[in-house]
């Protein structure tokens, strides 16, 4: 079977970020617990209320609108994604350093040694493989 090892949706806060290093290649073999790969997120949208719209959303409830901001370019989290399944790593479709969205395919990976990755093939049909998320907020942790 094709898998799909994508960025996990880790917080619904987070939107995106970028591939910081890859810890295996492609043809090697992972197994449940392995580090695959370290990514970066730093965009995000958080919930905003100013002071004044809490003090009046008990009389205007309905004409208050929660405003979502955007903050890009400071990393927020260091996630090392591992492997709850076993397989071999047949393409890396992202490169240390590619910007990617939650949701966004990384890799392939088979599942049986008679799987073929064919090139320019279209993943989105695959099934996506079970990632374990490890989050650091310490910014050495690559």
């Amino acid at each position: 079977m094709i898998l799909r090892f994508e960025v996990p949706n880790t917080d619904p806060s987070l939107r995106g970020g970028s591939l910081k290093k890859w810890h295996k290649a492609e043809g090697d073999e992972i197994g449940f617990g392995d580090e695959v790969c370290t990514i970066a997120y730093d965009d995000f949208a958080a919930l905003r209320r100013t002071a004044r719209a809490t003090l009046l959303a008990g009389r205007r409830r309905k004409n208050l609108k929660s405003k979502l901001e955007s903050r890009e370019g400071k990393v927020l989290l260091n996630v090392t994604l591992t492997a709850a399944e076993s397989g071999t790593v047949g393409k890396i479709l992202t490169e240390p350093g590619d910007r990617f969205a939650v949701g966004d395919t990384l890799a392939v990976i088979t599942t049986e040694p008679t799987d073929e990755v064919v090139p320019d093939t279209d993943f989105t049909e695959s099934p996506p493989m079970r990632v374990v998320a490890n989050t650091s907020t310490d910014p050495e942790h690559v």
